[in-house]
């Protein structure tokens, strides 16, 4: 059965301030790009906020398959890849991006392009890799 729990020794990841996201391209291949995200623990998934005229919004909705690396900047040993189906809907009142978004990086949002289109992209993981360092 797969793995789809982050280990213990590697929950720290979780507060990391950016992971890359990798969704598939209409052609097939991999479109990675660098995110913010979440972690929502009420609801033990990764989640992310985006804006819906953005690339990997486009890719994530028609081909839900996505890959989340979160590695450990310290150590490129130590990481987890969340491997699952990813799912959006919109951000109402960007009540998820002042939740989770605006505390751990602290800014607003609002202050980007696209602020009026934003979604929640929650990720339903099928597995996770996990690595705690070299060896």
């Amino acid at each position: 059965m797969p793995n789809i729990a982050v280990p213990a020794e590697l929950r720290d990841l979780l507060d990391a301030k950016v992971a890359s996201l990798t969704t598939l391209s209409a052609d097939g291949s991999p479109h990675a790009t660098l995110v913010w995200f979440g972690y929502n623990r009420d609801l033990d998934r990764f989640q992310l906020s985006v804006s819906a005229d953005r690339v990997k919004a486009q890719n994530l909705i028609a081909r839900p398959r996505v890959s989340l690396l979160i590695f450990d900047p310290a150590d490129q040993f130590r990481y987890i890849d969340v491997r699952g189906n990813a799912s959006a809907i919109p951000d109402e009142r960007l009540a998820w991006a002042d939740a989770y978004i605006t505390p751990k990086y602290d800014v607003d949002v609002r202050a980007f392009p696209g602020a009026d289109t934003r979604l929640v992209v929650t990720i339903e993981p099928v597995t996770i890799y996990a690595h705690d360092g070299a060896g």
